[in-house]
């Protein structure tokens, strides 16, 4: 077995052809992905399961990445998950969402998989 597939990633995205062609990709490298619709579902999820990474989103209804990754991190037994922003939008304040440098990275959804690979690998080691 592959180190990827110990990895277990809470991957959330509100645009559902996203969230299932990434979850597969995922999969195909060897990590156990779990998908949520939207901050909601995530949070309702990561309150019952544990992950080694968050992949999300920043820009989603309910509750978007901002609000999910603070919920995250005020949770007794999750304030070091690595958490990882994606989004389609590449502007300052979703940037700014990267509060923890060894714990927070922004990608582009438009990042080669073999960026979001190496990303997740990085996480693992920080």
């Amino acid at each position: 077995m592959s180190k990827a597939a110990t990895v277990r990633i809470l991957l959330v995205d509100d645009e559902k052809g996203f969230l299932n062609i990434l979850g597969d990709v995922l999969r195909d490298h060897g990590y156990d992905v779990v998908q949520a619709e939207d901050g909601g579902v995530a949070r309702a999820i990561i309150d019952t399961q544990e992950f080694d990474l968050v992949i999300s989103d920043v820009f989603m209804p309910t509750l978007n990445g901002s609000q999910f990754h603070h919920y995250v991190r005020s949770r007794a037994h999750a304030p070091e998950i690595p958490f990882i922003f994606l989004s389609g939008y590449d502007h300052d304040r979703a940037r700014e969402l990267v509060q923890n440098p060894r714990l927070d990275f922004f990608l582009s959804k438009t990042a080669p998989v073999e960026e979001i690979v190496a990303c997740i690998q990085q996480s693992q080691t920080a």
